[in-house]
């Protein structure tokens, strides 16, 4: 028996917690199967297994080892897969892992579309906002807001997340609406806190990149924070307009300098190169493609919204 049969043999008395049972499964006898993990152990050098006759449990190493193996065994069956039903219905579990935002407010809500198009695929959606290594956790593509600069995995760009400038109405009545970046050295700046320090807000202008750091009575690295602070008037925000979509679109906040650009991140799905020939991941691919399709953020205000603060602004400098 090879060693990739040995591995199997060795899980599959790991999630039997049996000799016998594995044996079952694997129609040979518990002591053929304990023989194999014997030899496996003795090819490795330690011990994977304890024994004692009423059950089995894994050592320290077998543990790490065992979690290795299932990632081997889960690539093995991928791997088949794709050379198998290359030509036909994609199939099997897709492991995908997304971001807070973007799976609340672009991927999930698409899902069961995709899962009813493709019955015989089924998805694990975990979703986290930090680093992982997809390659050591076996997820199939990772879903990230980022600028990518060395990755060793294959990327593909959905799209770019924009940001926005954003006050609540009673603030904007309050203290004016800037009409230029400058203008906003007179205002209140609510800013995120990273670990590098409070996160700058930049604007492409005609004179180049303009800078400004928020020094604001509230910074904090929890999004939610900020945004509530936002729409109750204790300051200006500038979030991926994706975050705040709803409430502009509710008019519970207002877009400002909408005509000045803030560069955006682009939005990527991450996959290994042998993921990429897997049925079911072409498909996941294609579908994410049709998710972030003019998913940039929020609609631009509409003329009449414009027209109307600007007036309201014409009428407050008016008054002073």
């Amino acid at each position: 028996m090879d060693g990739f049969g040995e591995i199997g043999v060795f899980v599959r008395v790991v999630e039997a917690r049996s000799f016998t049972r594995a044996g079952q499964v694997l129609r040979l006898t518990a002591s053929g199967v304990s023989r194999i993990v014997a030899r496996l152990e003795a090819r490795l050098g330690v011990r994977l297994l304890e024994r004692t006759t009423r059950s089995i449990g894994l050592t320290v190493d077998g543990a790490q080892y065992y979690e290795r193996c299932i990632r081997i065994l889960r690539e093995l069956e991928d791997a088949n897969l794709a050379l198998a039903h290359a030509h036909t219905a994609p199939r099997g579990r897709l492991r995908v892992d997304a971001p807070t935002s973007l799976s609340r407010y672009v991927i999930a809500g698409a899902l069961p579309r995709f899962l009813e198009k493709y019955p015989e695929i089924s998805v694990e959606l975990s979703v986290r906002d930090h680093l992982i290594d997809p390659i050591a956790e076996g997820i199939d593509v990772v879903v990230r807001v980022a600028d990518l600069r060395e990755s060793e995995l294959v990327h593909k760009k959905l799209g770019t997340m924009r940001f926005v400038v954003v006050g609540a109405p009673r603030y904007l009545a309050r203290r004016g609406r800037p009409q230029q970046p400058a203008d906003l050295r007179a205002h209140d700046l609510l800013g995120f806190l990273t670990s590098s320090g409070v996160l700058p807000w930049r604007f492409r202008t005609k004179d180049g990149e303009m800078s400004f750091t928020p020094a604001g009575r509230l910074l904090s690295n929890d999004r939610d924070a900020l945004v509530e602070a936002t729409l109750k008037g204790f300051g200006l925000s500038a979030f991926l307009a994706l975050h705040v979509s709803d409430a502009i679109r509710e008019r519970r906040l207002e877009v400002v300098l909408a005509d000045h650009e803030m560069p955006g991140r682009p939005i990527y799905a991450l996959y290994t190169r042998d993921k990429a020939r897997l049925p079911k991941v072409r498909v996941f691919l294609s579908f994410l493609d049709e998710c972030f399709r003019g998913a940039d953020g929020a609609p631009a205000p509409s003329p009449r919204v414009v027209a109307s603060a600007r007036s309201k602004q014409r009428a407050n400098d008016a008054g002073r």
